[in-house]
C-alpha cells in the first residue's frame, strides 16, 4: 500500500485506533494500579586487596576484579542463601533467590547485592544480612585457608631443622677431611633452605593479617520510599503505543477483509466518471421514491443526472442507454422511472422500455393493467413466437415483420408499435413499454432477431431518449446481451450495499463485452448537510420568504392607500 492508503485507512478507522488506544492505554494504567508496589534496597560492598609494599602492582589489580566478579556469583549462592534464609520465619531459600540479585559496579571494587520486594523494611534487613552473611563466611574460609597453608610451612621448616641437626651431628662425628667437607655443603644448602622458608613463612603470615578480611560494606541498605514496579507512567505510555499499533493493525485488518465499497474505493477502481448522487431518503415504499418534486431531496439531483447525460456527447447526443446494476434491490428501476420522467420534464420525447423480463417494476409504478401488451408482444410481432410461463401462446398483433415484407407491406412504423407503447398521462413526452407477459425464456428472447429487429424499428421512432430498465448484470444474461446491442450502460450502485468484488466483476464484464459505461450514480448516499443541494438546505428559507411577500405587499398598498386619502 501507498502512503495515502495508509492514510486514508487512519481517517477512515480513526475511531478504531483510537478505542484500541484508550483501551490498552487504560488497561495498563488500571493494572499498574492494582499491582502490589515492589520497593528495592541495595548494600555496597567493597574489595580491598592489600599488599606488604607501597606499589600496587598489575596481578593484584586484576586479582581484585576477578574477585569482585566471584564475590557477585558467591553473594547469591546456595550457602549465602540458605544462611539468611534461616534467619526469617517463613522464608525459604527459593523464595529469597527471586529476591535477591548481585551485580559488578564497572571500573571499580564495588559490587551491588539488590533486594526486591513488597516490604521495604525487610528488603534492607535482608540486603544487609547478604552482605554480612558473604562476609563472615568468606573470612571463616580465608582463616581455614591460611591455616592450612602455614601449617603446612611450619611442617616444612621443621623437617628441614631436623635435616640441619642430622648433618650438623654427622659433622662432629666425621674424621676425614673430605668427608666433612661434604657434609658441610649439605648443611649449608639446607641452612639457605631454611632462611628462606623462615622469611616466607613471615611474608605468608603479613600477607594473611592484611587481607583477613578483604571485603568490607561500603554502603549499608536503607529502607526505600519509593516503589520501583510498578512504573504506572511507563507503563501506561507503553500500553498507549501498544494500543496505537494494535489499533493501526486491526484497521488494516479489517480494511482488507471489509468488502463494502466506499466513494475513495470507487473512485481508485474505475474510471467510469459520476454522473449522479441520489440521496438516502428514508421511504418506507418505492412509489414514494418515484417523481420527486418541489422542495424534495432527490429533485434536484435527477436533473443534475440528466444534464450529465446530455453533455456526455454534445456533438453526437445520446438516444438509448440501458440503466441496470450489479445485483438487485440497488434502486436501477426508481432511477430510470426517474430519469425518464426528468427528460421527459424538459421537453424531450421519451421511452422507457421494461426489458426486465423477471422482475418487471413499470406496469405497478404506473398502475397499468395486469394484460397490458408490452416487449414480449413485441417480440412475437417482429416474427418469434413467445410462449408464457402458463405455456399460452402470445397473440401477434400486428402480423410478423417477414408476413409485412413478404405482402409488399412498408416496414414496421411507429404506429405498428403503438398497442404496445403507452404514453403516461400525467408527464407529458413521457411513454412506457412493459415488459408484457414473461416468458419462460428471457436470455432467449432478448438474443433473438426478431429483438434485433424490434430494437431497430424502435430507433426509427422519432424518440429522442429510450431507457431500457434491465435485470442486474451479475448472475443474468440478460443484461450483457441488451448491453452487448444498445452498447451504452448507466450503472447504479447501492453505496450502503455495494460490494468491492462486485464493481470489479462488472468492470471486467463490462470490458470482455466491449460495453461502454457512460458513468454510474451513486444511490441511497447518506446526507450531509454541507453536500446538499443549495436550493433544499434554503429552501425553508425561500418557502417562508414567498409566502410573507405577499402579506408585504399587500402592508405597502395598504399604506399607499392612507398617505393618498391623508392628502
Amino acid at each position: 500500500m501507498m502512503i495515502e492508503q495508509y492514510w486514508n485507512i487512519f481517517l477512515k478507522r480513526w475511531w478504531i485506533i483510537l478505542a484500541c488506544m484508550l483501551l490498552v492505554g487504560s488497561g495498563a494504567y488500571i493494572g499498574s494500579k492494582l499491582m502490589t508496589p515492589s520497593y528495592k534496597s541495595y548494600t555496597l560492598v567493597q574489595i580491598t586487596l592489600r599488599t606488604n609494599t607501597s606499589q600496587t602492582d598489575i596481578n593484584s589489580l586484576l586479582a581484585s576484579d576477578q574477585l569482585v566478579q566471584t564475590m557477585t556469583l558467591l553473594a547469591t549462592g546456595d550457602p549465602v542463601l540458605h544462611e539468611v534464609a534461616s534467619h526469617y520465619p517463613h522464608m525459604s531459600a527459593d523464595k529469597l533467590a527471586g529476591m535477591v540479585s548481585a551485580s559488578v559496579k564497572t571500573n571499580t571494587q564495588l559490587f551491588e547485592i539488590d533486594v526486591q520486594g513488597p516490604n521495604p523494611q525487610q528488603n534492607a534487613q535482608i540486603a544487609n544480612d547478604v552482605a554480612s552473611t558473604l562476609i563472615q563466611q568468606q573470612q571463616q574460609a580465608t582463616q581455614q585457608s591460611n591455616q592450612q597453608a602455614q601449617a603446612q610451612f611450619q611442617q616444612e621448616i621443621d623437617t628441614t631443622l631436623g635435616n640441619i641437626n642430622t648433618l650438623s651431628q654427622q659433622i662432629a662425628d666425621a674424621q676425614k677431611g673430605a668427608q666433612i667437607t661434604a657434609l658441610q655443603s649439605q648443611l649449608n644448602g639446607l641452612q639457605q633452605h631454611y632462611n628462606e622458608m623462615q622469611t616466607t613463612l613471615a611474608q605468608l603470615k603479613l600477607t594473611q593479617a592484611l587481607n583477613s578480611n578483604i571485603l568490607t560494606i561500603a554502603q549499608p541498605a536503607q529502607p526505600s520510599s519509593k516503589p520501583v514496579q510498578p512504573n504506572t507512567f511507563l507503563n501506561t505510555a507503553a500500553g498507549l503505543l501498544s494500543g496505537l499499533f494494535l489499533g493501526f493493525l486491526l484497521a488494516l485488518l479489517l480494511a482488507q477483509f471489509d468488502t463494502r465499497l466506499r466513494l475513495q474505493d470507487l473512485t481508485q477502481m474505475v474510471d467510469w466518471p459520476v454522473l449522479g448522487t441520489i440521496w438516502n431518503s428514508h421511504a418506507s415504499n418505492y412509489r414514494n421514491l418515484i417523481y420527486p418534486n418541489g422542495p424534495a431531496i432527490n429533485s434536484e439531483a435527477y436533473r443534475i443526472l440528466r444534464t450529465n447525460i446530455g453533455l456526455l456527447r454534445v456533438d453526437n447526443p445520446i438516444r438509448s442507454l440501458l440503466v441496470s446494476s450489479s445485483t438487485a434491490s440497488e434502486g436501477k428501476s426508481v432511477t430510470s422511472i426517474n430519469l425518464a420522467i426528468f427528460m421527459a420534464k424538459s421537453g424531450h420525447s421519451t421511452l422507457l422500455i421494461d426489458a426486465d423480463l423477471r422482475n418487471p417494476l413499470l406496469d405497478e409504478a404506473f398502475d397499468l393493467p395486469e394484460d397490458v401488451r408490452g416487449l414480449s408482444n413485441a417480440v412475437l410481432t417482429m416474427g418469434t413466437p413467445v410462449t408464457t410461463n402458463s405455456g399460452k401462446l402470445l397473440q401477434a398483433i400486428p402480423p410478423p415483420l417477414e408476413d409485412i415484407e413478404e405482402q409488399g407491406y412498408s416496414p414496421v412504423t411507429e404506429s405498428m408499435l403503438k398497442p404496445f407503447i403507452h404514453p403516461v398521462p400525467d408527464v407529458p413526452n413521457l411513454w412506457i413499454m412493459p415488459t408484457g407477459p414473461l416468458p419462460p425464456n428471457p436470455p432467449e428472447l432478448l438474443d433473438s432477431r426478431a429483438m434485433q429487429k424490434l430494437l431497430a424499428a424502435i430507433h426509427e421512432c422519432d424518440f429522442e431518449m429510450i431507457i431500457f430498465d434491465t435485470p442486474p448484470l451479475l448472475g443474468l444474461s440478460d443484461s450483457s446481451i441488451l448491453a452487448a446491442k444498445i452498447k451504452d450502460l448507466l450503472l447504479v450502485i447501492d453505496i450502503k450495499k455495494a460490494r468491492r468484488t462486485q464493481i470489479e466483476r462488472v468492470k471486467t464484464l463490462t470490458q470482455q463485452a466491449g460495453i461502454t459505461v457512460l458513468g454510474y450514480v451513486i444511490n441511497k448516499q447518506t446526507q450531509k448537510y454541507a453536500d446538499l443541494p443549495y436550493g433544499y438546505r434554503y429552501g425553508h428559507k425561500k418557502q417562508k420568504y414567498h409566502q410573507s411577500l405577499p402579506e408585504i405587499q399587500a402592508a405597502a398598498v395598504s399604506m399607499d392607500r392612507g398617505s393618498r386619502d391623508a392628502r
